[in-house]
C-alpha cells in the first residue's frame, strides 16, 4: 500500500465503472468522429470524443473528492482536475457523516444542513473519509 505525501490529505477518485465508461465513450466517439471525416463531413464528436477520453484518462489518477482533516476543508473535483466546490471550515460550515442516511453532510452558518455528493465515486475510498469525519 502506498503513503499519501501529505497524510492529512484523503483522496477519493470516481469508482472504476465512471472511469472505464469515460474512456470506453471517449474512444468510440473518436472513432465516430474519425468515420465521419472520411466521409468528407464535420462532427461534434471530433470534440466530444477527445474530451471524454481525457476526462477518462486523467480520472484515474486525479482526485474527485479531497478532504483536508486538518483544516476540515472538502473540495470537489471536475474530471478535468480543477476544484469546482469547496465547503467546510473555509465557508464557516462544518463538515460531518450522517449515519442514519448514510450520507456526508454540511451544516452551513445559517443552520441548515446539505447533502454533499458523492454519485459514483470509489467505496473503499470514501470510507477513509467516512472514518475521518464526525459522526452526527
Amino acid at each position: 500500500m502506498s503513503q499519501q505525501p501529505n497524510p492529512y490529505l484523503l483522496t477519493v477518485r470516481l469508482g472504476t465503472a465512471q472511469r472505464v465508461l469515460l474512456i470506453v465513450l471517449g474512444g468510440l466517439l473518436t472513432l465516430l468522429a474519425v468515420f465521419a471525416l472520411t466521409l468528407g463531413g464535420f462532427s461534434i464528436y471530433l470534440i466530444l470524443g477527445p474530451l471524454f477520453l481525457l476526462m477518462g484518462i486523467l480520472s484515474t489518477t486525479n482526485p474527485y473528492l479531497r478532504f483536508d482533516t486538518a483544516t476540515g476543508e472538502l473540495g470537489l473535483y471536475s474530471p478535468l482536475g480543477f476544484k469546482s466546490r469547496t465547503y467546510g471550515a473555509p465557508k464557516g460550515e462544518s463538515i460531518y457523516y450522517q449515519a442514519a442516511t448514510g450520507k456526508i453532510m454540511r451544516a452551513l452558518p445559517n443552520g441548515t444542513h446539505r447533502k454533499v455528493s458523492t454519485f459514483g465515486v470509489d467505496r473503499n475510498e470514501l470510507a477513509r473519509v467516512i472514518a475521518a469525519l464526525p459522526q452526527g
